[in-house]
């Protein structure tokens, strides 16, 4: 008999692992059907030991172990990926079983899907990692390049990308020639898809381009030699959910660990990468620029002389009027960003100055428009917590009937230009228009197929423009420069240089802040500059690459959030921890966060990594957020 302990591959699970009595030795890695309470999950094996070798802690152990099941051709994962989570494990101060069960693709942990049988990796090289910064288009060289020197070298390739319509995109780009051995895996696939897609993930008989998304992003083939992340920058390789992964992190670790070089790669990689390429940690691929060349020029309209007069304020200026009319003259279409969802970002009392603000978050509610079976319903949207609500029609503090909508979200900018221009096919690409990734290309294929048309759009629409428009706008680039995250000049030069990038003429930005050191990096495309001011600041107030935050949020009722408060002071006090409110929140339901800084050195913390896994569960804890207020 034997004594195998597993770590359960479920989310919310707090126990790292489980022991269980077996007639079979499973070898560590081993994915096995365990019984925990009343059901049946799957568990990934951790330890396997003889009955003999254990008596001691059985015969000191307070309770009984149950029996596994027998279990025929049980998958097995390899070392590479284990190795992979456990490092990740230390790095998030979370179970490994949450590590794995994150890890694995959806249809793999459900079952839908069994785990492919792939040659796992036994090369043990650590390569070091290298940048590619460069225009996209400069980018996709580098990649066919990089694909046909791989394949020479009987290697397979692999490149992550943040989201379906990327994975897509370079499918399309990369593809002639190589259509037959393209595999593509994303979360937007079906089942009937993604079988045939881990079929050809199974045949060894050529070497492989493999495009994937997060949700597919560790594969177990041995034949993989490179991988390349491609827009590094992006959002959307970190989690929303816990553990709130950062799969820049996973893929180095698990590069580190399988033996395979890595490239991160964008128009404007992250200060944290610069910081490592200039340390000369990492390598550069290429060269590193000074100053990015693009086709389109940024123009800076000030909006400041437009305000002056409030009874003939426009949303869009003369200047812009003009330039979007001169386009549509030449049947070329045009652009418009938006920076906030709905009618607008805050609504008001204009007798009191209440401000609606959610209950659950404390954060100022969006006002949102939508239409029903024709009739036009108004929601307040909680963009931190989601929580929505019907709009209020009176202040709930003195119960006037003037309220007042502040700031522009895209709906607001969406009726103007139906005024301004009537006849002019506009699109608008957000949140409720774009809900599924079919309609999204659908209407991303409309602008592009309308001669002449106007496509409105959130920061959801940037990575749709896979062909270049004639002219941009940036409706309000205010609302970006009040964006409440430590990142703010980094993401706000990142989209004015992609929107250069995709611009064929000319990318007009309307501010009140015309001096922004931001908006002069934009327009010159000084990306070198940048990053010398950028990093100077960072090191001055002790942010990441400098440091790496730990930061904690809490919520509930007064007693219970004083009880976590003094937990998690008397826990961390000697780790120089601060802890803060959430002024806006209610009172009946108040927000505390708390904040530690270690030196990036000196992270994973063992000690410190331990009395996270054991604080109360309702504490969320993320490693590096982008917002700590």
């Amino acid at each position: 008999m034997f004594v195998i302990s597993v770590s359960p591959l479920k989310r919310g699970i707090t126990i790292d692992t489980l022991s269980y009595f077996s007639s079979t030795a499973y070898p560590v890695g081993t994915i096995l059907t365990i019984p925990v309470r009343n059901a049946s999950i799957f568990g990934l094996v951790t330890k396997s030991e003889a009955v003999s070798t254990a008596k001691t802690a059985l015969r000191a152990a307070t309770f009984s172990l149950k029996k596994l099941p027998p279990q025929i051709d049980a998958p097995i994962i390899g070392d590479a990926y284990i190795k992979t989570a456990q490092a990740l494990s230390a790095y998030y101060a979370t179970p490994l079983g949450t590590i794995l069960y994150n890890l694995l693709p959806p249809e793999i942990r459900s079952g839908d899907i069994p785990l492919p049988h792939t040659h796992h990796i036994r090369e043990t090289a650590i390569h070091t990692p290298q940048i590619l910064h460069a225009s996209k288009k400069d980018r996709y060289l580098s990649y066919r390049s990089l694909v046909r020197e791989t394949f020479a070298h009987s290697g397979s390739i692999l490149i992550v990308v943040p989201s379906s319509i990327d994975a897509s995109e370079i499918e399309i780009e990369l593809g002639a020639g190589i259509a037959d051995r393209i595999i593509t895996l994303t979360s937007t696939m079906t089942t009937s898809e993604l079988k045939k897609a881990y079929l050809k993930l199974d045949d060894f008989s050529k070497t492989k381009l493999i495009i994937a998304t997060t949700s597919h992003a560790i594969i177990e083939r041995h034949d993989i030699t490179l991988v390349i992340m491609e827009h590094a920058r992006s959002t959307y390789y970190k989690e929303f959910n816990r553990p709130y992964l950062d799969y820049r992190d996973v893929l180095r670790i698990h590069s580190q660990h399988a033996g395979r070089k890595i490239i991160f790669a964008d128009i404007l990689p992250r200060t944290e990468e610069e910081k490592l390429r200039r340390d000369e940690s990492y390598y550069t691929y290429g060269e590193t620029p000074k100053r990015m060349e693009l086709p389109g020029k940024l123009e800076i309209i000030n909006m400041v002389k437009d305000i002056t007069d409030t009874t003939n304020f426009s949303l869009i200026s003369p200047e812009v009027m003009t330039h979007i009319k001169n386009t549509r003259k030449k049947k070329e279409n045009v652009f418009l960003f938006a920076a906030r969802r709905g009618l607008a970002p805050l609504v008001s009392c204009m007798d009191c100055t209440y401000i609606f603000r959610s209950s659950e978050s404390g954060a100022p509610y969006s006002l949102i428009r939508t239409v029903r079976d024709g009739v036009e319903e108004r929601w307040f949207v909680c963009s931190v917590s989601g929580e929505k609500i019907r709009a209020a029609e009176t202040c709930p503090a003195c119960g006037s009937w003037r309220l007042r909508e502040r700031g522009i979200g895209i709906q607001q900018v969406y009726d103007e230009l139906h005024k301004l221009f009537p006849d002019v096919p506009i699109i608008l690409f957000d949140h409720l228009s774009a809900r599924t990734y079919k309609k999204a290309l659908f209407l991303r294929d409309t602008f592009y197929t309308t001669r002449g048309a106007i496509l409105l759009g959130t920061h959801m629409a940037i990575p749709y423009l896979t062909k270049p428009v004639s002219l941009s706008v940036v409706v309000n680039m205010d609302a970006l420069l009040a964006t409440p995250t430590w990142r703010i000049e980094e993401e706000n030069l990142a989209l004015l240089l992609t929107l250069r990038e995709r611009t064929r003429d000319t990318v007009l930005v309307q501010t009140r802040t015309p001096e922004s050191s931001v908006l002069t990096h934009a327009k010159a495309g000084s990306v070198e500059q940048f990053y010398s001011e950028e990093l100077e600041l960072r090191k001055a107030f002790n942010y990441p690459p400098y440091a790496t935050f730990i930061h904690f949020t809490w919520q509930g009722t007064l007693e219970h959030v004083k009880k976590i408060e003094e937990e998690i002071s008397r826990s961390f006090a000697s780790f120089g921890i601060t802890i803060y409110p959430n002024p806006t929140a209610p009172s009946t339901a108040p927000i505390f966060y708390a904040l530690i800084r270690v030196p990036s050195a000196e992270w994973p913390h063992p000690e410190i990594s331990a009395r996270i896994k054991n604080i109360h569960p309702s504490v969320r804890v993320v490693i590096n957020p982008d917002r700590i207020v």
